[in-house]
């Protein structure tokens, strides 16, 4: 007689194969099918905004228009983006052309991601923007941006007029990163990383060395808080000619919001002069 224990085993292995699952279920982690939008429009416009239109797209080319990151450089910044949707992006942008990712050579022996000549052309595209989206009555003025961001704001707050004085050399060291910023001939260049110059005149290259975070280089150059203030408050560090930086920082202005109302300086329809 079999006993109770040896009948149960006998039932539970005689459960036929095909009783289990033939995959592994999916789970959470699984990526889902990637599904391409598109306007379906004939307007290169639309075409333009199926390529860098979707979410994040066009900030992480913000990020690249200075030169190639990591992609730990690039999460690190896009604090709001997810690991799998920074790599989407990444993909989609090389994908499109936009981007390409390269290897570089030892010391630092690293994958990192640059735009390519026909990506950096964005650049002209995100400054207008900018420009566009800071007279915004929504937008909040002050908040805190990342470092590259502050950088290329120069770029489009810059007022070639105001640069009529001496050329002008600048460091803004925010964060990880030193950024070089050199007016010359009412024209402005803005580099990060090394100065563009010789290593060994490396240190002799900028006339002001600031140390601080963007959101305080933000409030001196727009804001027009006081240099001396910040000082005094610990917010930065001064390397070099106060008089200097204070001059460089001249040469920028941030436009005034719209009212609700409109813009007077709106232009005004011309359709009545073909009548």
């Amino acid at each position: 007689m079999k006993s109770p224990n040896l009948a149960r085993k006998t039932r539970k292995s005689s459960r036929p194969a095909t009783s289990l699952p033939a995959h592994r279920p999916a789970t959470r982690a699984d990526p889902a099918p990637r599904t391409r939008r598109s306007y379906d429009d004939g307007c290169a416009a639309a075409h333009a905004l199926d390529l860098v239109g979707e979410r994040w797209a066009l900030l992480v080319v913000r990020e690249l228009l200075l030169g190639p990151r990591r992609f730990s450089d690039l999460r690190q910044n896009l604090t709001g983006i997810s690991p799998n949707v920074l790599s989407q992006r990444l993909a989609d942008l090389e994908a499109a052309g936009v981007l390409e990712r390269r290897q570089l050579q030892p010391p630092a022996a690293c994958r990192v991601y640059a735009l390519t000549p026909w990506g950096m052309q964005l650049e002209s595209a995100l400054l207008e923007l900018l420009k566009w989206g800071v007279r915004s009555p929504g937008f909040v003025r002050g908040r805190p941006l990342t470092a590259d961001a502050m950088a290329l704001s120069f770029k489009a707050m810059f007022v070639p007029e105001r640069a009529t004085g001496p050329d002008c050399r600048v460091t803004l060291v925010m964060g990880d990163h030193a950024y070089h910023l050199a007016i010359a001939r009412q024209s402005l260049a803005v580099a990060r990383g090394a100065p563009p110059c010789h290593p060994a005149e490396a240190g002799g290259w900028a006339s002001a060395v600031l140390h601080a975070d963007p959101v305080v280089v933000l409030r001196l150059a727009y804001g027009k808080q006081p240099l001396q203030s910040a000082l005094a408050a610990g917010e930065c560090r001064l390397e070099g000619n106060p008089a200097d930086l204070e001059r460089f920082f001249s040469c920028f202005e941030v436009a005034a919001p719209l009212t609700p109302g409109g813009d007077a300086d709106a232009p005004i329809a011309m359709i009545h002069s073909f009548s």
